[in-house]
């Protein structure tokens, strides 16, 4: 069971080329994202409602996406606009598509009730735009309940045992960490660690080239019910 009614990040943008097809499962749910002609994301069921086809199989006509199985045409709100050999098409043909916005770098989805989406309640990722700041996307498929990850990236005492070679130090399976909730309803989780003239990690020393003692920290922040 998933949580539907928020926002969850669909893709990088990179991800999305200007012109073909991409897919991705999301909640279980099989779902279809492209560009338009003006270059905006549109997201789609990815099932032809006539006999389950996959949609990325098909191909892009302009803002539209055609089934290659027996050529059923959708739009970006997704319904159906062509039956080839048929003049009249049932109102019931047609396909779910969801909300999306463009932000950061990231596209966001939004699987529950369309009504509800808010693009005011997205996460603020604007060090993804900053030059400021330094990012690398990447994307890890893990063959594990997404609660399982959430658990591994909150609870960092596992750094000394799993990690010991690369970011784990042996402080790291006792240090208390500092949690500060979120008051203002957003249910954000912000998990502090501070390492105290503590030995730094191998993969520290390989960047930084320095061997001594060492002050460092760790900030994760939670926000419910899948971004870290």
């Amino acid at each position: 069971m998933f949580i539907r009614n928020c926002w969850y990040v669909a893709a990088w943008d990179t991800e999305i080329p200007a012109k073909g097809l991409f897919h991705r499962t999301l909640l279980n749910e099989p779902v279809l994202l492209y560009r338009d002609t003006q270059g905006r994301v549109v997201a789609l069921e990815n099932r032809c409602c006539h006999r389950s086809a996959p949609l990325h199989i098909g191909r892009q006509e302009g803002d539209c996406v055609r089934c290659l199985y027996h050529g059923l045409k959708f739009n970006p709100s997704g319904a159906c606009v062509e039956i080839p050999g048929q003049e009249q098409i049932p109102p019931k043909t047609c396909i779910k598509s969801y909300p999306v916005v463009e932000r950061n770098r990231l596209v966001w989805i939004w699987m529950g009730d369309p009504a509800r989406a808010n693009p005011d309640d997205i996460v603020d990722y604007f060090w993804h735009d900053s030059p400021e700041w330094r990012m690398k996307p990447g994307y890890i498929h893990y063959q594990a309940n997404y609660k399982l990850i959430v658990d591994n990236l909150l609870d960092f005492t596992h750094l000394a045992w799993v990690h010991p070679t690369t970011l784990g130090t042996d402080s790291a399976a006792s240090l208390k960490p500092v949690i500060e909730r979120d008051t203002t309803g957003t249910g954000k989780l912000t998990i502090t660690r501070w390492y105290l003239n503590d030995d730094m990690p191998n993969l520290h020393k390989g960047v930084a080239k320095f061997e001594g003692k060492v002050d460092r920290w760790q900030i994760y922040q939670w926000s419910p019910p899948a971004l870290l």
